[in-house]
């Protein structure tokens, strides 16, 4: 699975909406809806406009996650989440750690930072 499979699912789920009701607010059939979140077929962008309206996510975020926007300025971060998700598999147990270790440690910064204001 994808960035933005697991995206398409996890909100749908969040906001309790079924395949057949998700389907209907996009326009395609509720088998379309099931190989997007399965990662069988990427979502074109003239529906991805639709779908992130009817799951309230941003735009740009979804069509990154689609892999539609290009590598620019404005969006390095969506872009580099994308590479490391579609790579993580690459990785060495070792490099996993040191990343986890990092997020981890940024984590706490910002939640004693949160708890300090």
């Amino acid at each position: 699975m994808g960035l933005l499979d697991r995206t398409i699912r996890a909100r749908r789920e969040e906001l309790r909406l079924g395949q057949a009701e998700l389907a209907e607010r996009v326009g395609v059939t509720q088998q379309t809806i099931s190989r997007w979140e399965n990662g069988e077929v990427i979502p074109p962008p003239k529906r991805l406009g639709k779908l992130a309206i009817a799951l309230n996510l941003n735009m740009d975020r979804m069509l990154s996650y689609g892999g539609y926007l290009p590598n620019t300025a404005d969006w390095p971060r969506w872009h580099l989440l994308n590479l490391f998700y579609d790579r993580i598999k690459e990785f060495s147990e070792e490099e996993l750690l040191v990343v986890l270790e990092r997020a981890l440690a940024e984590m706490r910064t910002r939640l004693t930072s949160a708890n300090s204001s």
